[in-house]
C-alpha cells in the first residue's frame, strides 16, 4: 500500500531490541508493506536486531510477491552535547566492529544502571515492582519509555506523558541525571565501524534557533557527515533552515520516520516529505537506488 509521501528509503527505525514494539521481522513485514525498500534499523544502543535477523533471514524462504526491504545496518547512539541528551544516528555500520560492540556494551550497562537508579527512587515514592517488570522484556536498550509504560500499567500515572512530568522527565521528582559520551566519541566510534553519523531529528531538542546552530557547528566539526532533514511532522520553515544549515556546512542529507509502533498514527513507515534536491543524500556512495 502506497501512502501520500511515500518514500522508498527509511532511514530510521525501531524494534523491541530498544523502544520499539515490533520484533526485527514483524517490522520488515510492515516496511514491506508501506512499499519501503531499503530500510535502516537503528535502534537505540542496541544491534541485536541486526544479529537476529542475519540469523532468521538466512532460514527464510520468503515467497510473497512484496519483496522485503534491503537491510541497512544502522545504531542511534545517545551521547551528550549543548547541555543535553543528542542522538547520533550511525549508518551502513559494521556491527561486528569490536570498537563499537565494546561501546555499545558500556552503553546498555550504564542505561541499566540509571534505570535501576531511578526505580530504587520509584520505590521510595510507594512505587514498588517497575525492575521486575522491566527484566521481562526483549529490550537490549532500557530507556525512560519502558519505565514510563510500567508506570502506567501498574497505574501509577494516567499516561507516558504524566509519568515524565511528574516522575522521570528533568524536572521530576525520580529524575536521575545521565552522564552520556560526548558526541564526538559517539561520531568517532561510528566512524570506527565504517559509517556514516548522522545527527537525528534536529528539531526535538528543544533548543533555541542560536543553540541549534551551535549544536550543528559543533557537529560539523567534529567531522558529522548529514543531518536528517525530513522526519514525520517537521515544520516546514525548520526543514527549509536545516537544509540551508547542511548546504552550509557541506553535510548530507538523511530522512526517515522514526518509527516505533504501528499503535503511532503520527507516523507511517516511511512517510515524510522528500529530501531536497540541492542536498546530496547520505546514501550515495553506498546505495544504489
Amino acid at each position: 500500500m502506497q501512502y501520500p509521501g511515500q518514500q522508498l528509503i527509511d532511514l530510521h527505525s525501531h524494534t523491541h531490541f530498544s523502544d520499539g514494539e515490533l520484533d526485527p521481522m514483524a517490522l520488515l513485514m510492515l516496511m514491506a508493506e508501506h512499499g519501503v525498500e531499503h530500510l535502516a534499523i537503528t535502534d537505540h544502543d542496541s544491534m541485536g536486531a541486526h544479529y537476529e535477523l542475519r540469523q532468521r533471514l538466512s532460514e527464510l524462504n520468503h515467497t510473497d510477491k512484496q519483496p522485503l526491504p534491503n537491510i541497512i545496518p544502522g545504531i542511534e547512539i545517545s551521547c551528550s552535547a549543548a547541555n543535553r541528551e543528542i542522538h547520533v544516528v550511525g549508518l551502513n555500520i559494521d556491527v561486528d566492529n569490536p570498537v563499537l560492540v565494546a561501546f555499545v556494551q558500556q552503553q546498555q550497562e550504564n542505561r541499566k544502571r540509571r534505570i535501576g537508579l531511578y526505580c530504587d527512587k520509584l520505590e521510595k515514592l510507594g512505587m514498588i515492582g517497575a525492575m521486575e517488570e522491566l527484566q521481562k522484556l526483549s529490550a537490549e536498550a532500557l530507556t525512560r519509555a519502558h519505565l514510563a509504560k510500567v508506570m502506567v500499567e501498574k497505574g501509577w500515572v494516567p499516561d507516558n506523558a504524566r509519568a515524565f512530568k511528574r516522575f522521570i522527565g528533568r524536572t521530576g521528582k525520580a529524575y536521575v541525571k545521565m552522564q552520556w559520551p560526548e558526541m564526538e566519541q559517539a561520531v568517532d566510534v561510528i566512524h570506527a565501524a565504517g559509517g556514516m553519523a548522522v545527527l537525528a531529528h534536529p528539531s526535538r531538542y528543544q533548543l533555541s534557533r542560536k543553540q541549534l546552530k551551535l549544536l550543528i557547528d559543533q557537529f560539523a566539526d567534529i567531522g558529522g557527515d548529514a543531518l536528517e532533514l525530513t522526519y514525520p511532522n517537521i515544520d516546514p520553515q525548520m526543514f527549509r533552515w536545516l537544509s540551508q544549515q547542511a548546504e552550509l556546512h557541506g553535510l548530507r542529507g538523511s530522512q526517515g520516520s522514526d518509527f516505533h509502533s504501528p499503535a503511532w498514527s503520527w507516523v507511517k513507515p516511511g512517510v515524510f516529505p522528500p529530501m531536497p534536491e540541492s542536498i546530496p543524500p547520505v546514501w550515495q556512495s553506498w546505495l544504489a537506488t
